[in-house]
């Protein structure tokens, strides 16, 4: 600022411009105020938590599974849904070659252990593969070994279900 008569006219500015600090809330006057006008809150998400912890095990949650294979990689997606209709939403990139069919499976076994991690006892599954659908229903056989490898997983988690289906939807 070598100008005299802009760092002046800076200097005036500066004397109409004032901070002002903004008066925040302290978290505990926001706290009494919710409590004190709604008595009945706490008793309603208690009670709404224990319908949801007790009746957990029995609703029936819903798996979306899909696995795809490219010349660079396979990866493999799921969508858990909640009977409430909540969402989760998963995609992993395997990092490793696999054909489409074990791109599935991964997507299935991954689907599954996420279920059972949440402790769920009751899924439906939908995958778009027919031949790894039929597989899990032992409509068809596999001699490959990985196949193998994958179904006996696969079957392995399903017996941890009280409840589980699992059926072929149309790719489109």
């Amino acid at each position: 600022m070598r100008k005299p008569e802009l760092s002046g006219r800076l200097v005036k500015w500066s004397v109409h411009l004032k901070f002002e600090p903004r008066i925040a809330i302290k978290s505990q006057a926001l706290a009494d105020f919710v409590s004190d006008f709604s008595p009945t809150l706490q008793e309603r998400a208690d009670s709404e938590i224990l319908t949801l912890s007790e009746a957990k095990g029995e609703q029936v949650w819903e798996l979306h599974v899909d696995g795809a294979s490219i010349t660079k990689g396979a990866g493999a997606g799921l969508v858990l849904k909640s009977p409430q209709g909540e969402l989760i939403i998963q995609a992993v990139r395997c990092e490793f070659k696999a054909t489409n069919n074990e791109a599935e499976y991964e997507a299935l076994i991954l689907g599954l252990q996420l279920a059972l991690e949440l402790q769920i006892s009751r899924i439906e599954v939908y995958g778009d593969s027919k031949l790894i659908v039929n597989h899990v229903n032992n409509v068809y056989t596999t001699k490959e070994p990985k196949m193998i490898a994958y179904l006996e997983m696969a079957k392995e988690l399903k017996l941890r279900f009280a409840s589980f289906h699992i059926q072929q939807i149309p790719r489109d």
